[in-house]
């Protein structure tokens, strides 16, 4: 049964769940099992409040997304690192717009590190994740604001489709890979950034893991990130979401530079791309990259 925001929290994981996902990270057979059977006997139906900074906290659903201290601590650590690099490059306070924030762990973890960050907007269209994600917001020192809906260049209706298997062999699908279709009779609401109306917005911190959804969300708010002082735009960069959908991340950038100068680098390596040619031309096509676009 999953667990809601209500349900009373721990302050630490269970011990054999800890135990279990040590396991797990290494290799261990019947470690996954074990994860599975304290799921199916409701041990893990109890949310875990993790501290990730001096001021910052996060509740955890740990029956569904299943993270331990060990994976909050080194969670995309090179990305955040990057991402944090480049907003305290510019002077003043940011707004962080989050676009597929699942329960908000990039956002606090950003947070956490980036004090210049004095507004957090973000989206989940998963019905699952985002009353974590509002709970997550709603308590910060910050304004903090939870939007149930999906981002791209149109409004209307949408419903969440997941990949077909060709495109994550020897996975099993879950929330992580699950994309937006647009659908009138769907049961999500899409929205695009523009529709924000945000005025005298300053700096922006724009960050999209839509799967796939990317150049669609950037075609929305295209007013959004021309208008800002300062922007910073951080995209995931995934070889078998480049392949369902045909669209390669250089086209993302080939848009922002569109817009306004850009320079666009590769957080894990810290490579600089050239728009002109596609993503995984220049770096390996066997693994995630995040893109950290700075406006110059």
């Amino acid at each position: 049964m999953m667990s809601s925001p209500n349900v009373p929290a721990r302050d630490r994981e269970p011990l054999l769940f800890h135990v279990a996902k040590a396991l797990e990270r290494k290799g261990i057979r019947g470690s996954s099992r074990m994860l599975h059977s304290l799921e199916r006997l409701g041990w893990l139906n109890r949310p875990v409040d993790y501290s990730i900074g001096d001021a910052v906290s996060i509740l955890v659903p740990i029956a569904r997304n299943g993270y331990d201290r060990y994976d909050l601590d080194h969670y995309e650590t090179d990305f955040l690192a990057a991402l944090a690099k480049a907003i305290k490059q510019c002077q003043g306070e940011f707004t962080l717009i989050d676009c597929g924030a699942d329960i908000g762990v990039i956002s606090l973890k950003l947070l956490a590190i980036c004090p210049s960050i004095t507004r957090i907007i973000a989206f989940e269209p998963n019905s699952e994740a985002f009353p974590w994600l509002k709970h997550n917001l709603d308590r910060l020192k910050i304004a903090g604001e939870a939007t149930n809906a999906a981002v791209s260049d149109f409004t209307g209706s949408g419903r969440l489709a997941a990949p077909d298997a060709r495109f994550t062999p020897g996975m099993e699908t879950n929330h992580t890979q699950y994309f937006l279709e647009a659908a009138a009779d769907g049961p999500i609401v899409v929205t695009k950034i523009d529709s924000l109306l945000l005025k005298a917005l300053g700096n922006l911190a724009l960050k999209l893991d839509l799967e796939g959804g990317e150049l669609a969300a950037l075609k929305g708010a295209s007013r959004t990130i021309s208008g800002a002082a300062n922007v910073v735009v951080a995209i995931e960069a995934h070889p078998a979401v480049t392949a369902r959908t045909g669209i390669d991340p250089a086209e993302c950038l080939r848009f922002l530079a569109s817009l306004r100068p850009f320079r666009f680098s590769v957080s894990e390596t810290g490579l600089r791309l050239d728009p002109s040619k596609p993503v995984f031309e220049q770096v390996a096509p066997e693994q995630v990259y995040n893109i950290i676009c700075i406006a110059e």
